[in-house]
């Protein structure tokens, strides 16, 4: 057993000098993370709530999720997949950026706050399986008390398959992959809105970052932000069943639509390989703060992401073959327009609701 089952906290350093890419090949980075460390405590499943039946959107916005004076516990997910066909090269970075963000962007500092599960290490307890990464939501959402913020982050492949629940409005459900999903196989929306979603309790917040191609709508959020011919975000419901939370309130990040991919690209930093979503969504908190709307925090995403495509596409491993394949089965557009997209479970007004992580 021996040693802590957290990472231990570094000394916190200025701005300026945030350590936040590193500049070495992904292969000199096996090395790290490889201390000793303790499974999760014993968890107690959480208690699904039902499904409500089908919705009426209501005629004004829901209250604005308040910045959070409770705990901070995140839960970042890593899955690079080393040695196989499906490798990628940025998804230790990812993490090791998310952790530093929310370290000294959001004040996740207490020690035990955030847990990492990622593939590049020995310890059997901490690697990114789907066992594990099961465990960690379970300690993630339990024992949660009113202003308490929870994160969320999986960087790694995302696919679809065959909605059997008959939720979905495309009748694809999205699924992240795990590192050992050809054994274990993958984790569907349908559990991962049942897990983390619907045992949402009363003053709690929930943001979950997912990098990963088809990650538009991965946490099975009913709302989805989109572009109105104001040029606005409004907000679409995107299925036939409101899954929505206990009382608190929770919001996704996905790196693209669900009929896009994402990419796992150097372009963007200019050196260390990154996923495209994650290095957009630290640079907008770098570059317009912690302070900024859903809507600002959005924008600046699409941006980041749109004068990358300007400049010549992201390039990196989803650039090439994977690439190539995607334009063939969904067109041109699939890889250079890859879109963020932001879900909630209710109608907040995105101009007015600040970042509450």
């Amino acid at each position: 057993m021996g040693g802590s089952p957290y990472p231990q906290q570094q000394q916190q350093q200025p701005y300026s000098q945030a350590p936040y890419l590193s500049q070495q090949p992904y292969q000199q980075q096996q090395q790290a993370y490889q201390q000793q460390q303790q499974p999760y405590p014993q968890q107690q499943q959480p208690q699904p709530i039902p499904d409500t039946p089908q919705y009426m959107a209501p005629t004004t916005y829901s209250p604005s999720p308040q910045p959070q004076a409770g705990r901070k516990k995140a839960l970042l997910i890593g899955c690079a997949y080393p040695g196989t066909s499906q490798a990628l090269n940025g998804c230790i970075n990812d993490v090791q950026c998310i952790e530093y963000c929310l370290k000294h962007r959001f004040g996740f500092v207490q020690p035990g706050s955030i847990v990492v599960l990622r593939d590049d290490q020995r310890s059997t307890d901490h690697l990114s399986s789907r066992a594990n990464i099961l465990r960690g939501i379970q300690w993630l959402m339990q024992d949660q008390r009113p202003g308490d913020s929870l994160f969320f982050h999986f960087s790694g492949h995302g696919s679809q398959q065959h909605d059997r629940s008959g939720d979905e409005l495309d009748g694809q459900d999205e699924t992240i992959l795990p590192t050992d999903f050809k054994r274990a196989g993958v984790i569907v929306d349908d559990d991962l809105n049942a897990m983390m979603v619907r045992p949402l309790a009363p003053g709690v917040t929930l943001h979950a970052l997912i990098d990963a191609c088809h990650s538009g709508t991965a946490m099975d959020l009913p709302y989805r932000a989109k572009v109105g011919s104001d040029g606005r975000f409004n907000w679409k419901l995107k299925t036939r069943v409101l899954k929505g939370t206990a009382g608190g309130t929770a919001f996704q990040f996905g790196a693209c639509k669900d009929s896009q991919v994402a990419a796992d690209t150097n372009s963007m930093s200019g050196s260390a390989y990154t996923g495209a979503a994650t290095y957009s969504f630290i640079d907008a908190v770098e570059r317009y703060g912690t302070q900024q709307t859903y809507a600002s925090l959005l924008q600046h995403m699409m941006e980041t992401l749109r004068k990358q495509a300007a400049l010549g596409g992201m390039g990196g491993t989803t650039g090439a073959a994977v690439g190539l394949v995607s334009s063939f089965l969904l067109g041109p557009g699939a890889l250079g327009g890859q879109v963020p997209v932001v879900c909630c479970d209710k109608q907040v007004d995105l101009y007015a609701a600040c970042l509450a992580i």
